[in-house]
């Protein structure tokens, strides 16, 4: 059915929604005899005159007894470029499974390699009862496997040309952030890693930015722990870089929690951020520290030795209390504009908080969380039969 310069050839060839597969039985599982589907990626590796089976899902589950996985286990080609040197035919599906897993991890879709998941799939594909979780509930994989591992597992049998097209659009995005960083590496595999881990909800879309910064600047990544801070897929990208922005997500870090984001993002505009981050870049981590720490105790005498992210987080949810009230223990975050009128005051009321919060009264006055207060007490000192005007 292949060519003559392949040492393995198939049981079948078929068709699945126009993608032709080359169709090898691993004899050795329990269920049944396991389907590898080798994807034929150049349509010269038939041998003349042969005619795939045409199949859809339902008639796939039926000739194997096994779930349509919706994807090949590897091409024809990379058959090819073993036959050099010969090895046991287990031994194919040794490495094919072995590829499979490695597939499975990658791509979020661990559930494949659970027989009772299998099981359940293959059930669904003969009967067209569609798979439930309650189905699901008792398999070994539903029991260790995460929220957003079975989301995604939903996600995927709901509308798989979704998942695939929300892969696209990522890598699309994604690569746009590396290539605005002016990151030198491996760009497309680190947007394809990400975008996968993306969709599949390994990772966050939020949390992209971050480990970017690891990635982009290993100084950084050592100095909060080392690779291990990284999902297990992104780590093998550690180093790859070749740093030209190195030093500067730990500037950052620094910049941010001793004098506070306000300054980080004037440091950028004057240029002194890229001064100091070549600094970091150098080794001269400890003085760069003690030179933004100096400038944290002349503008923040008060708080001398401390740093703006240990004591600003304080002054910052009690003003916002005041500005925007509380709805139960919610507390809304200031906006930029806010934050900087608000650290104004704080030095303003020297660190005091009875000034502080009067200074905060006065200048946010038309504010929710003010005349609301003001409605309140008003209220208050008035007979419980006229209260109801002031609402």
């Amino acid at each position: 059915m292949l060519t003559n310069q392949f040492s393995f050839q198939p049981e079948e060839i078929i068709e699945i929604d126009g993608v032709v597969y080359a169709v090898f039985l691993d004899t050795d599982e329990e269920l049944g005899n396991f389907p590898i589907l080798a994807k034929v990626d150049n349509p010269n590796f038939l041998s003349f005159g042969v005619e795939p089976i045409s199949l859809d899902t339902k008639g796939f589950a039926e000739r194997y007894g096994y779930a349509y996985r919706g994807h090949e286990d590897l091409l024809v080609s990379e058959i090819l470029q073993g036959a050099d040197e010969p090895e046991p035919y287990r031994g194919v599906f040794d490495a094919v499974e072995s590829k499979f897993q490695s597939q499975a991890k990658e791509n979020g879709m661990a559930w494949l390699l659970d027989r009772d998941v299998q099981a359940a799939f293959l059930a669904a594909s003969l009967t067209g009862v569609p798979v439930s979780v309650d189905d699901l509930a008792d398999t070994t994989w539903y029991k260790n496997s995460t929220e957003n591992e079975r989301k995604f597992m939903l996600k995927y049998y709901s509308d798989p040309d979704g998942v695939q097209k929300d892969i696209s659009t990522n890598i699309v995005n994604i690569k746009k952030g590396i290539l605005e960083r002016n990151m030198k590496g491996p760009i497309n595999e680190l947007a394809e890693a990400l975008a996968k881990a993306v969709t599949t909800f390994q990772i966050d879309a939020e949390e992209v930015d971050t480990l970017l910064d690891y990635i982009d600047d290993e100084t950084y990544l050592d100095l909060l722990g080392g690779k291990d801070l990284l999902p297990e897929v992104l780590q093998p990208f550690v180093g790859k870089f070749t740093g030209v922005n190195t030093g500067q997500s730990t500037t950052k870090g620094f910049i941010v929690d001793i004098l506070g984001v306000g300054a980080y993002e004037a440091m950028k505009q004057t240029g002194s951020f890229y001064k100091l981050a070549a600094r970091v870049r150098a080794g001269d981590t400890e003085g760069v520290k003690n030179e933004l720490q100096m400038q944290h105790d002349t503008l923040y005498p008060m708080f001398k030795g401390s740093n703006y992210g240990t004591w600003n987080g304080y002054y910052s949810n009690r003003a916002s209390r005041v500005i925007n009230g509380v709805t139960g223990n919610q507390i809304v975050e200031l906006t930029p504009n806010q934050k900087n009128t608000v650290d104004e005051l704080i030095v303003k009321a020297n660190g005091d908080y009875m000034e502080f919060d009067k200074l905060v009264r006065s200048s946010f006055i038309n504010s929710p969380g003010v005349k609301n207060q003001f409605l309140d007490d008003l209220a208050s000192r008035v007979p419980q039969a006229y209260s109801g005007v002031f609402r």
